[in-house]
């Protein structure tokens, strides 16, 4: 297809005698009075028309080979093209009172793209129109087909149309695949005017095992504008569609009455928006292999000799120190990087302002004269050559770790209480120590039922199991301490912690963005998390497997637990793949940072950190050490080389077609860089190659693989990445990745290339020791030392919060200076340093929260405490708290009793989520496609690292939980679980209550249960019951 041209589908066959049935002749509006008389110079002018007509379509039909279309025998007249410019065609259509297809065509070729555009022009003679409110309305459409078939075929059941319909007492522009699959635009059909149609057909992309859907989604617009591309006036789906474009036409039916007369022209194709408006395509750039070269700068400036003195003198006054008066300081290199563009003075806005003569100038009018010629010509020419500097003239200040959550970690003594009885474990201590200090008693225990709930819930994110037997256990032991124990450590603890992490580590199955292609094996990394917390790993270990698993020496386990940082998102961008790449690296760098640091390093991308010491340089040395590598699919394999030489065969026979099509398209004059789509490349395989390239494809699909990071320069055992789908790939080659560099960005602009940065944590945590080969296997160590001041702490307070629904720092994903302050810094510290000092063990901090008495107080409200603490900071009492969305569903199916408890493997596909029973961890996370419950109840979208859901109170959501599909069918099956055991109205409240709540039903349940019994459903009862807050809480 020609770049910014779209296919033109109806060649010019027909003549002035043409009888051919079907379509009538007809004088379009851009005739120019041309009236078709046979006197000689019209005649010629004719055939001169119609061979500038044949040539132009020939040349614009690069798609399609010129087939002629065929006409129904319904229609007595004749037909005719109008002659825009030589090539758009009109044809008149007359209605027959019956389903006809009057005008249909077939396309050579079956068109290799997701998307497609048509368009076409409709006019309806004003006459012809029948109102719905008067007859029966109108109706018309352009149907897309993989076959033919004939003049009375209906061309429906998942074949898209797009035409006018009526909808609503109006005659409205629609797309549909059938009478219960469309959806109406906005639009009325009026007569005497002419309307652009555009659609766009699209495949959903295939679930892993299955089928494709073939073209199954429909967008449609009516005169649109050029900026609406994302905003169709009508979008319409079906579960299956045509599995290829081959025929298109127009069809009438009964609402087209005999002498309605129809117009359509401009009738066109095109894989892009801009094409199918006649807009020009843009061309895509070469997906670099390697980074763009950068101008070696000559330099003949001298920066001490020259340029300091020059900045000093006419400068400093006014932009040096601690607190300068024109706010940005020129005696800090990265500040002075922000004021301009190396290598290019005149773009730089320290020169723009220098040069000025706006009162903005530099220096003010009112503070010096403008500089010299000769000195503005120094700096331009220190810009050009690349901002040369001298550290040890002016040195960048090294910050001060004055905030407190960048002290050293000291283990405080466990304080000494007057309320010495109530100490169960030293976290009592520390809480009961800040009880006395405001005058505050804590809230009595809670009863032994409600705190198995309560634990089972916050461990396992499931109602308690059936208590019975429980006392034949031994005696010696306290029953909650006794379900600790059995609950630590179990499947149920590891899915509902694990799912904890995956917040933190915004994981999820698709790319995100636009196209949000589904990532088919990450599915891994979530049951490498789930099998961590099960297994009680090391928080240290976790660390250093999450950011350089493949550092390591080999094991699955490892590279899977790469899956952390190649959850990073792909962004849309096709266009420029630095861009595409710089994206995934700055998400890896502010998760990494929120994690493990609880910074929020992504305010230093552009500029120095507002609030926090972290400066632009900071920024950029700690994403050095993720910069040669890229997320991809990771294949699981110790010995790679059979499936290594898998892969070099498949890119042989892909790069091979590649290059030919390239060297065609050069050949015909293509701009360069040439790119190739994959599916315009396989298409462009000879069938020999084509079915050894799906072979290939295939053995490679049978590998295991994982959704992991790759970074060949630096992991310890080779790897190999399986291709993936993409329009135009990522850089591949281990040498390229390999050889990247990492600058600063200037302004975060990646065309904006500053110096060269090695690998480091910020200069407020002391100098960088040797990274040695393995640079993020040196991060990981550096973050789990004993004497690094914030790994702990952020983690053993996202263990409290996780507990407690807040953290000891409220702002968990921020230590820095905007961030909370502790409520319990003491007690903070001395959990940090009992995890470190207990081998990381997040079991050993679990076991002194679970039994201590702080989190074992009843909810019971005091007025007193209230008036001293009204937002419970020094936790009085017990403050229950909604469970988050999965734990909703979970305890539902629970409830229902058909809690699927399957573990591990793929996930639920979103499109089946309704009809699954698995634990909610095991469903899709799809980006921006949630469940529709998990997205009512706050579920994180795993856009960016989620430190703490946020839970909102809307009107929805007891909506759902009341007259939801879902809801009616658990509550129905949750009586039927009832009714299994027991038969009495009073049996069945109490069975109900015990099910559902893990506790004895009260004597006025049981009497309110019964009454309601009498006259309603066990059904409804149950319902009810799934919707007291207590149910819903953790109590």
């Amino acid at each position: 297809m020609n770049a910014g041209k779209p296919c033109s589908f109806f060649s010019a066959a027909g003549g002035a005698n043409d009888t051919r049935a079907g379509i009538r002749r007809y004088r379009g509006p851009h005739t120019d009075g041309y009236d078709g008389s046979n006197c000689l110079l019209s005649s010629y002018f004719r055939l001169w028309i119609d061979a500038m007509h044949r040539m132009l379509l020939l040349v614009s039909l690069l798609l399609f080979v010129a087939l002629p279309q065929r006409f129904s025998a319904a229609q007595p007249p004749a037909w005719r093209t109008s002659r825009t410019n030589g090539a758009t065609q009109s044809f008149q259509i007359l209605g027959t009172g019956q389903r006809n297809n009057p005008l249909r065509r077939e396309l050579a070729a079956s068109p290799e793209a997701d998307a497609l555009y048509f368009r076409f022009r409709l006019r309806y003679d004003a006459k012809s129109i029948d109102t719905p409110a008067q007859d029966d309305g109108e109706f018309f459409v352009f149907w897309m087909d993989a076959i033919e078939g004939n003049d009375s075929s209906t061309h429906s059941g998942s074949v898209p149309n797009v035409g006018v319909h009526v909808a609503e007492g109006r005659n409205r522009f629609m797309g549909r695949f059938a009478s219960n699959r469309e959806a109406f635009t906005n639009t009325t059909l009026v007569g005497d005017r002419e309307f652009l149609v555009i659609a766009r057909l699209r495949q959903s992309p295939a679930a892993e095992g299955e089928p494709d859907a073939g073209f199954n989604r429909l967008d449609v617009w009516v005169d649109p504008l050029v900026t609406e591309v994302n905003a169709p006036q009508a979008t319409t789906q079906s579960a299956t569609g045509i599995p290829t474009v081959r025929w298109i036409g127009f069809s009438t039916g009964g609402k087209t009455e005999r002498g309605d007369r129809i117009q359509v022209s401009d009738i066109a194709v095109a894989h892009t928006w801009e094409e199918i408006l006649g807009l020009p395509t843009p061309v895509p750039p070469v997906a670099l292999e390697s980074e763009p070269p950068m101008r070696a700068p000559a330099p003949t400036v001298q920066f001490a000799q020259q340029v300091h003195p020059l900045l000093q003198k006419r400068c400093f006054d006014c932009h040096a120190g601690d607190d300068p008066t024109g706010e940005v300081r020129l005696d800090l290199y990265d500040e002075l990087l922000s004021q301009v563009m190396p290598r290019d003075a005149g773009k730089s806005r320290l020169i723009q302002l220098i040069e000025s003569a706006d009162e903005d100038r530099m220096p003010p009018p009112d503070e010096g004269h403008p500089l010299k010629s000769q000195e503005i010509a120094l700096l331009r020419t220190w810009i050009d050559e690349g901002v040369a500097w001298d550290e040890r003239l002016l040195p960048s200040p090294v910050p001060q770790p004055e905030h407190w959550a960048f002290q050293p970690i000291v283990r405080p003594e466990i304080p000494n209480v007057r309320n010495a009885g109530w100490v169960r474990t030293p976290v009592d201590a520390f809480i009961a120590a800040r009880h006395e200090g405001v005058g505050i008693l804590p809230a009595p225990a809670a009863s032994q039922r409600t705190l198995e709930r309560r634990i089972a819930l916050v461990l396992t994110g499931l109602p308690a199991s059936n208590r019975a037997g429980s006392d034949k256990e031994d005696d010696s032991t306290d029953p909650a301490d006794r379900v600790i124990d059995r609950l630590l450590g179990s499947q149920a603890y590891g899915e509902h912690w694990g799912r904890h992490w995956l917040d933190v580590a915004r994981w999820g199955e698709s790319n995100g963005h636009q196209h949000n292609r589904d990532r088919s094996h990450a599915w891994r990394y979530r049951d490498y998390v789930i099998d961590s917390f099960r297994n009680d790993k090391p928080f240290d270990q976790f660390v250093l497997e999450q950011l350089a698993g493949d550092e390591l020496s080999y094991s699955v386990e490892g590279i899977t637990a790469t899956g952390f940082l190649a959850a990073a998102r792909y962004s849309g961008n096709e266009l420029d793949k630095e861009i595409q790449r710089n994206d995934i690296l700055v998400d890896v760098t502010n998760t990494t940072a929120k994690a493990f640091l609880g910074l929020t390093m992504e305010c230093a991308q552009c500029h120095g950190h507002m609030f926090d010491p972290l400066s632009t340089r900071d920024y950029y040395r700690f994403q050095a050490f993720f910069s040669r590598g890229q997320p991809g699919n990771v294949v699981l394999a110790a010995d790679v080389t059979g499936i290594q030489e898998l892969v070099k065969a498949r890119w042989s026979l892909y790069d091979g077609a590649n290059a030919r099509l390239v060297d065609a398209r050069r050949k015909q004059n293509y701009p360069e860089p040439i790119l190739v789509t994959p599916k315009s490349v396989v298409g462009g395989m000879t069938r020999p190659e084509r079915e050894h390239f799906s072979r290939l494809e295939a053995r490679i699909a049978e590998s295991p693989q994982v959704w992991g990071w790759y970074a060949p320069a630096t992991a310890q055992t080779p790897l190999v990445v399986a291709p993936h789908v993409m329009r135009w790939p990522l850089p591949r080659r281990p040498e390229t990745l390999a050889n990247r560099k990492t600058h600063m960005l200037l302004r975060g602009d990646v065309n904006s290339r500053g110096p060269e940065v090695q690998p480091g944590w910020p200069a407020v945590f002391g100098p960088v020791s040797d990274i040695g080969p393995r640079p993020r296997t040196a991060l990981a160590k550096w973050l789990t030392s004993p004497e690094h001041p914030l790994t702990a702490r952020v983690f053993v307070n996202r263990i409290w919060q996780w507990h407690f629904g807040r953290g000891l720092v409220e702002t968990s994903n921020d230590f820095g200076t905007q961030g909370a302050e502790p409520t319990h810094p003491e007690l903070l510290d001395w959990l940090a340093n009992e995890l470190v000092a207990n081998g990381w063990r997040t079991s050993h901090i679990h076991r002194l929260i679970l039994r201590s008495n702080t989190f074992r107080q009843s909810s019971q409200f005091s007025a007193e405490n209230q008036k001293r603490d009204p937002e419970n900071r020094t936790l009085w009492r017990w403050r229950p708290r909604r469970l988050h969305a999965e734990a909703i569903r979970d305890s539902l199916l629970a409830a229902a009793g058909n809690l699927d408890r399957a573990t591990g493997g793929p996930s639920v596909p979103v499109a089946e989520s309704a009809k699954s029973r698995r634990r909610t961890v095991y469903l899709q996370v799809k980006r921006d496609a949630l469940p529709q419950m998990q997205t009512l109840f706050d579920a994180p979208p795993a856009v960016t690292s989620c430190g703490r859901r946020r839970v909102s109170t809307v009107a929805l959501q007891p909506l759902f939980l009341l007259n939801s599909r879902t809801l009616q069918e658990l509550s129905a099956q949750f009586a039927e679980r009832v009714r299994g055991v027991a038969q009495q109205p009073g049996q069945q409240v109490a069975t109900a209550v015990e099910i559902a709540l893990q506790r004895s039903a009260t004597d006025e349940e049981l009497a309110q249960g019964a009454k309601f019994l009498e006259s309603g459903s066990l059904e409804a009862l149950c319902l009810a019951i799934l919707n007291v807050n207590e149910f819903l809480y953790i109590p």
